[in-house]
């Protein structure tokens, strides 16, 4: 199509040429020193426009000449750049072949290339990205000393770029890039069991970039290792907001951290304040009540697991029948010396609950420890025989046997003593 409105053009050219021209009768005369040239007005044109096309034609020709070295020097650049792009490319794959040494050997030719395109925009940046191509091969290497190495020239590059007045689009970059060379190095620092060095890399993110889900993975393995299960604690509820867990997997690991937290208390005082400051949904999981509870008979305070417990019992017809018996059971744990206000509570959850064997022998222990051994006594006698924990049923054996001795019955208590340290 267009080589056809080239030809209409130039026949409308041609036409428009020899109407014009054809009949022009003009003379164009010059006068030089008495000398006089005459030509004819056709000529002149043509000459005038020819020599306008070899002015032009000769410019172009010098301003190409003069040109030359530049774009020489563009296309030297040029080919530098795809062979430093050619040699990131190598080391990415080579990592990702597992070929670890080809890889770092890729990445410092490209650190070589680079270095001869220090003038160009985003130099730093480029530079940064192939000191951590040949860190995270070296990683693999279990190269400690050259990864160490080679991250802190990438955070040097990385400085040079936002401190840099002509960095262009890298200058904008580099914040990106610096938060994932930290995150990066705390990966590596838990690699390395090194759960200090991991926090310390994580408190450099800004904090946008720590609220991120792998900075709060990375967070919550780092306390993990270091031991400290209230932080970790906080790192697996930031990640259960953002739906980074299964609900329950984020609720078994919730209470596996609840469990440490209250694990760290040495003394009374210590285990109300950490049980003060877990969620209120941890401290009505009965796992973690229940473990609250061992940690403070073994603390020797059965009086406020007895308060703790006094408040979950008053929802327990809610619970379900294995949350029920494990809060049964943590009541049965701190039974000595109840007060005689859980008699009520007791009373009617039997009542209402009293197919469950550990309501049953809670109820038990609770009237024979108020000396109730009208009520008790049944209740024990079907205890012994009910499905419950061996220590369970010890218990209501040496029961019964104290009810024997009160009733001046030694062959039942020798019979019932025997029964119970048969549970041993």
């Amino acid at each position: 199509m267009k080589l056809v409105v080239w030809l209409v053009l130039l026949f409308v050219v041609a036409v428009v040429a020899a109407m014009t021209l054809g009949a022009n009768d003009g003379l164009a005369s010059f006068y030089w020193r008495g000398w006089r040239l005459d030509i004819s007005l056709n000529l002149f044109i043509l000459a005038l426009l020819g020599g306008f096309v070899a002015l032009t034609g000769s410019v172009r020709l010098t301003r190409w000449l003069a040109g030359l070295p530049a774009r020489a020097k563009a296309w030297r650049t040029e080919r530098r750049e795809q062979a430093l792009q050619a040699a990131q490319r190598q080391a990415l794959l080579e990592s990702y072949a597992a070929r670890y040494s080809r890889a770092v050997k890729a990445a410092e030719r490209a650190q070589e290339l680079a270095r001869d395109l220090s003038e160009r925009a985003g130099h730093a940046e480029t530079q940064a990205i192939n000191h951590l191509l040949a860190a995270m091969a070296m990683h693999r290497l279990q190269d400690r000393a050259g990864r160490d190495a080679q991250a802190r020239a990438a955070q040097a590059c990385l400085d040079s770029a936002i401190v840099s007045r002509d960095a262009g689009d890298a200058r904008a970059r580099a914040p990106s890039a610096a938060e994932g060379l930290a995150l990066l190095r705390a990966e590596w620092a838990l690699d390395d069991h090194d759960a200090q060095a991991a926090l310390g890399f994580l408190a450099q993110l800004p904090p946008g970039a720590a609220r991120r889900i792998q900075a709060q993975r990375l967070r919550l393995q780092a306390h993990q290792l270091a031991h400290q299960p209230a932080e970790a604690l906080k790192a697996v509820r930031q990640l259960a907001k953002h739906q980074a867990f299964k609900p329950e997997a984020a609720r078994s690991l919730i209470r596996t951290l609840a469990v440490a937290v209250l694990d760290s208390a040495r003394d009374p005082e210590g285990l109300q304040r950490l049980w003060m400051e877990l969620e209120r949904e941890d401290r009505q999981d009965s796992t973690v009540l229940a473990h609250a509870v061992r940690r403070a008979t073994a603390l020797g305070d059965a009086a406020w697991a007895r308060r703790v417990l006094r408040l979950a019992w008053e929802s327990a017809a809610a619970l379900q029948v294995d949350q029920r018996h494990q809060l049964a059971l943590s009541v049965w744990r701190v039974v000595k010396g109840i007060e005689p206000e859980w008699l009520g509570p007791v009373e009617n959850l039997a009542a209402s609950h009293g197919r469950e064997p550990m309501v049953q022998a809670v109820a038990a222990a609770v009237y024979a420890e108020r000396q109730l051994w009208g009520k008790a006594q049944p209740l024990l006698e079907q205890t012994v025989r009910a499905a419950v924990p061996p220590e369970v049923r010890r218990d209501a054996w040496c029961r019964l046997a104290q009810l024997a001795q009160q009733k001046d019955d030694p062959d039942t208590a020798n019979r019932c003593f025997r029964q119970a340290a048969e549970l041993v």
